[in-house]
């Protein structure tokens, strides 16, 4: 997720979503971890957006294209301290492919409370993430046009947070792309370019073993608000039939 009120620090989870939901009686394990190298420009303390962020994602296929996540977000300030940063859920539901859509398409809402470090309150949020993929031949498509909202606080709003991915398959073992993320500002207000964040950076998908999900990249900020440079790493794990 990625958050518009959250620039100064790593972001949490760095994930473009593809349209398939968990299969029913599976369950996937995720772990995402981001490190920012450097955050946005002009910092008064440059240091203070070295954040590394873990979070935990946990999600069931409760059934047929239907599917239940949970995360936990926890990170590691530039001193070293670890922090609970909050918790989320989200439902998700899929197009069964028998409709026959030419596009790959689904709906995930996630909603829990969040703070961007322990000095700071938890506020309610959650964001609305409609996703439409598609694949033709070697070639993947994703985009995630999410809609992202803080119901508390002093930052209360709602916003865009689009997402893009695009990938290209060799033979079935190795995906190499880009992906792109932003937040231009909320409903109410558009920030100005400059203060906008925008991430775009090439990215690689592993296709290792079925029960493994391999995703790693490095963003690069496009704008002056958007943090600098960003590694992410996302590791999971399918469990059952």
């Amino acid at each position: 997720m990625l958050s518009i009120e959250c620039f100064a620090q790593a972001d949490n989870e760095i994930q473009v979503y593809a349209s398939p939901t968990i299969p029913k009686k599976q369950t996937i394990v995720e772990l995402h971890s981001n490190y920012t190298f450097s955050g946005m420009k002009n910092l008064p303390d440059p240091k203070s957006a070295r954040w590394t962020n873990e979070t935990l994602e946990i999600t069931t296929g409760l059934a047929a294209n239907i599917e239940l996540g949970f995360y936990t977000f926890t990170g590691f300030n530039p001193s070293g301290q670890y922090q609970y940063l909050g918790s989320q859920v989200r439902p998700r539901i899929t197009v069964p492919q028998k409709w026959g859509w030419k596009v790959g398409t689904s709906l995930s809402a996630e909603f829990g409370f969040f703070r961007p470090d322990i000095a700071s309150p938890f506020n309610w949020q959650g964001e609305i993430r409609p996703i439409f993929d598609k694949t033709i031949n070697n070639f993947y498509l994703s985009f995630n046009p999410n809609v992202e909202f803080v119901l508390t606080g002093d930052d209360k709003h709602w916003g865009l947070t689009p997402q893009l991915k695009a990938v290209y398959t060799i033979k079935q073992k190795v995906g190499v792309g880009l992906e792109y993320y932003a937040a231009p500002g909320t409903f109410r207000k558009m920030e100005p370019i400059s203060q906008q964040e925008h991430l775009l950076g090439p990215m690689l998908d592993l296709y290792i073993n079925p029960k493994w999900e391999v995703n790693t990249g490095f963003l690069f900020g496009l704008t002056e608000g958007s943090n600098q440079r960003i590694f992410k790493l996302l590791l999971g794990r399918r469990f059952g039939k």
